[in-house]
């Protein structure tokens, strides 16, 4: 949950313009997180989860 919590607010701040980028240095990582199922070291996907609240919150349409 704190890997998480600290990419989201890293790309909020990124996106809100408070900080130019970022790059987040957090483990687990999240990348062997499915939609719904935990797997090695990842119980939450970081990115997809930021990417999903960026475009509910402050209607981000593109994300790279």
């Amino acid at each position: 949950r704190m890997a998480v919590g600290c990419l989201v607010e890293l790309a909020f701040k990124v996106a809100n313009g408070e900080i130019k980028n970022g790059f987040a240095v957090i483990r687990p990582p999240g990348h062997h997180a499915e939609e719904s199922t935990a797997m090695g070291f990842c119980f939450f996907n970081s990115v997809a989860i930021s990417a999903k609240l960026l475009q509910q919150k402050l209607s981000v349409g593109r994300i790279l």
